[in-house]
């Protein structure tokens, strides 16, 4: 698939690679696109495992910034942009089959939220992890005020969500953050082992423990984050 999303089949495993090195491998609608393609074909016989990695240094710095500036002046078309993604992570988090985040290099922001939307998420050495959106003076819209306290714990949530800071591969893995760290020149064959694992398991009861396993979301806390962010987005909004 040519784009900046390039969609690949191995063996049971679909993989989607983020292939946007000039804007790193930011999320704007063209991704998006690519995303929701790719997200599309899970339901494909043969396909067990979905990958997402990223191209280069970077997994995915969050939202397009400059497509989203550029709106500041359409608020309509603004929210709608960052709708597209908030619904892009709940299609990922409600894959038929399990999700694998093999994190390359930079997520932050909307990177992040698609690290958390993921059921698996194994990272490099050389990675580096925040949510970040408030050292571009923003809050979340696509969950991670959400799902980083479900997955990690509220304080350590609050600090990342608070201050901007970003964790190593390694620090990731500490914090439970992430389940693996493999050095990066090892992670494309450490993750395509784990999907090809998953492959051999017996599809209903892969299904089943999906249900069990994926943390409920709490609409509540996630209407409220979307209130939050359009709140704030108004306040931005050129004269």
């Amino acid at each position: 698939m040519s784009g900046p999303v390039e969609v690949t089949l191995r063996g049971a495993a679909l993989w989607a690679r983020i292939d946007r090195t000039d804007a790193a491998n930011a999320c704007g609608s063209a991704v998006m696109a690519g995303l929701e393609s790719w997200l599309a074909r899970a339901a494909e016989p043969g396909v067990r495992a979905l990958v997402l990695t990223g191209t280069g240094r970077h997994f995915c710095a969050g939202a397009d910034m400059t497509e989203g500036t550029a709106l500041l002046g359409d608020q309509p078309a603004l929210r709608a942009f960052l709708d597209r993604g908030r619904q892009l992570v709940r299609a990922v988090r409600a894959s038929p089959v399990p999700t694998i985040a093999a994190v390359n290099g930079v997520a932050f922001g909307g990177g992040l939220e698609l690290l958390l939307a993921c059921d698996i998420a194994v990272a490099a050495d050389t990675a580096r992890i925040g949510d970040r959106h408030i050292a571009a003076a923003q809050v979340p819209g696509w969950g991670s005020s959400v799902l980083l306290p479900q997955a990690i714990g509220p304080a350590a949530a609050r600090r990342l969500l608070l201050t901007g800071e970003t964790w190593t591969g390694p620090e990731a893995l500490a914090h439970g953050l992430v389940s693996e760290c493999v050095p990066a020149e090892a992670l494309d064959d450490r993750v395509a082992a784990l999907a090809e694992h998953l492959a051999t398991l017996e599809p209903a009861a892969v299904t089943r423990m999906l249900d069990v396993s994926r943390t409920v979301l709490d609409e509540a806390a996630w209407d409220r984050e979307w209130q939050t962010l359009t709140e704030h987005l108004a306040s931005q909004e050129r004269p």
